[in-house]
């Protein structure tokens, strides 16, 4: 009777120590289990910390480009009153260019214009020469019938317009004479190109 309680004792004992064995291992599962979630959550902490680490960093940048945004705001600023200062100046120019086009273009009519008057005043001069020589050579024939020659040959036709008395040298008072300055003027001329 005592083996047998002896007996019976042992077997609780084994199968309380078996309990435990079967508690034991469902506690290493659990540990391992929970190792396992340790694991993986660090490793998710870890992405979450160089995912923060990354939005701090985009968030500094995009707080330094909120800070430029006043001085880019008037430097567009500036930028639109210089596009407008330079449209008026263009346009300005357009209106002087256009001006000055039909300014030049009358000028050019009044240019146009006054050639041609010069043009009929040189015929006409010419026409008045003619006559005042054909007169002038009639005249000095009535005067001088001997002589063939009008009394102005050899003065020139515009000596005719403005004629000068020759000096008791034989020269006349303003034109050409010894030493005249024809050589002076042609050395002063070649001087200047």
């Amino acid at each position: 009777m005592e083996k047998d309680m002896q007996m019976r004792e042992l077997y609780e004992k084994s199968a309380k120590m078996e309990h435990d064995l079967h508690g034991v291992e469902a506690m290493r599962d659990e540990l391992m289990q929970l190792h396992a979630d340790v694991k993986e959550l660090t490793s998710t902490r870890q992405k979450l910390t160089i995912q923060v680490q990354c939005m701090t960093q985009d968030l500094a940048r995009a707080i330094a480009d909120l800070q430029q945004v006043p001085g880019l705001k008037s430097e567009i600023h500036g930028i639109r009153q210089e596009l407008q200062h330079a449209r008026a100046a263009i346009e300005h120019e357009k209106k002087g260019h256009a001006q000055n086009y039909e300014h030049g273009q009358v000028m050019e009519k009044s240019l146009l214009s006054m050639a041609r008057e010069m043009e009929k005043l040189r015929t006409e001069m010419a026409n008045a020469e003619k006559r005042a020589r054909a007169a002038a050579a009639v005249a000095a024939t009535n005067q001088n019938p001997g002589n063939p020659y009008p009394a102005t040959y050899g003065i020139s036709s515009m000596n005719q317009m403005n004629p000068v008395q020759p000096v008791a040298e034989g020269y006349p008072q303003y034109g050409p004479g010894p030493g005249s300055w024809g050589s002076y003027d042609m050395q002063r001329a070649q001087g200047h190109k």
